[in-house]
């Protein structure tokens, strides 16, 4: 049995916020979101602890982090569950008056959670067959027991997309979903220029959920422009990129992101389903037009600083999308969020449950 938080005025104003993620450090989006997240609070004022299994970052100022260890990674329904009971166990040994547990994982530990991917079975209306493995209904289980919970007080989705997915498919939870906290951005200092010559750009390690097809139609059909592709292996889409490879710069995994954005004029992400799409808002905060899919969380921050089509709109669309911003690119972007206001949302739903 988890120990719930004594909600005492007193306790509201020493409360210790523990952030609960396997990898605690800037190794992937979910895991970034709730580094940054801890960075900010902790730059506030907030006392912030870290129950992880691993650690892959530096100390941090103002934050302790408590370090499990890591267990085997498969099967992955499995290592949720583990990683859901060892929480609990730590939770019930270590547990201070005041403290508001929130969770980035499938745990069941805690009041607060952060939902970081589309719903399970969103978008696979046509991929029936996935039903017949028996581990889809086990990662369903997984996700419609953190939503049960009788732990969790508020969920808080990435994106507006990911929120309504929850409502439709956990309606009797209905009323612990809160409005959809999206992450912040890193304000770009010294940004490069952008290029002016036409060079598309395509980033993302799941190319094909993310749309790389659809990229190299665009891209074969405006024979002046090129394409630089990061986070994608070689081997991986060597077939796709035949009688394309002089207009085709593979980066591989890059890790300073703007090795990538310093060489772009627009960025292209077709997405048949994500949840929200750090890359889009990195774009824009380098002031970098962008070309997305309605399916990208991210699109509702696109505004007039870029297009955003259907997924399923034909070809003929997605290309002169393309050739409309590369002839005519927009001079008004969206205002950056920052992770400070992402730590203020998430200030005031604490608050709101502890009172």
């Amino acid at each position: 049995m988890c120990p719930w938080p004594q909600p005492a005025s007193q306790q509201r104003l020493t409360m210790r916020i523990v952030q609960i993620v396997r990898r605690f450090g800037p190794v992937g989006g979910m895991e970034t979101y709730a580094w940054q997240l801890t960075r900010a609070l902790a730059a506030s004022g907030r006392a912030v602890q870290v129950v992880c299994e691993t650690q892959e970052t530096e100390a941090m100022p103002g934050v302790t982090v408590e370090a499990l260890g890591g267990t085997n990674p498969f099967p992955r329904w499995r290592h949720h569950l583990r990683f859901s009971r060892r929480v609990a166990d730590y939770r019930q040994q270590h547990f201070q008056p005041g403290d508001l547990w929130h969770s980035h994982e499938f745990v069941t530990c805690a009041e607060v959670g952060t939902f970081h991917s589309t719903v399970h079975g969103a978008g696979e209306t046509r991929a029936w067959h996935k039903r017949l493995d028996p581990t889809w209904h086990l990662n369903r289980w997984l996700e419609n027991r953190v939503m049960a919970s009788r732990q969790l007080v508020r969920m808080a989705a990435v994106s507006n997309l990911v929120r309504e997915q929850l409502l439709r498919a956990h309606p009797k939870q209905a009323h612990k979903l809160a409005a959809h906290i999206s992450p912040g951005v890193v304000p770009v200092e010294n940004a490069t220029p952008i290029p002016t010559k036409p060079i598309l750009g395509f980033i993302g390690r799941e190319w094909e959920r993310k749309g790389l097809r659809r990229v190299l139609e665009i891209l074969r059909a405006i024979p002046e422009a090129k394409l630089v592709i990061a986070g994608v292996p070689r081997e991986e889409v060597a077939r796709l990129l035949a009688g394309l490879e002089d207009r085709v710069e593979l980066l591989g995994w890059v890790k300073d992101p703007d090795e990538f954005y310093s060489r772009i004029r627009l960025l292209v992400h077709p997405a048949k389903l994500e949840a929200y799409g750090m890359v889009v808002a990195e774009a824009l905060a380098r002031r970098i037009p962008v070309l997305v899919s309605e399916a990208t969380g991210a699109a509702a921050e696109v505004g007039t600083a870029g297009h955003v089509l259907p997924h399923t709109a034909p070809a003929s669309q997605w290309i002169q999308a393309t050739r409309d911003l590369l002839a005519t690119p927009p001079s008004k972007f969206p205002p950056l969020r920052t992770w400070p206001e992402v730590a203020a949302d998430y200030e005031s739903l604490y608050t709101e449950i502890q009172k």
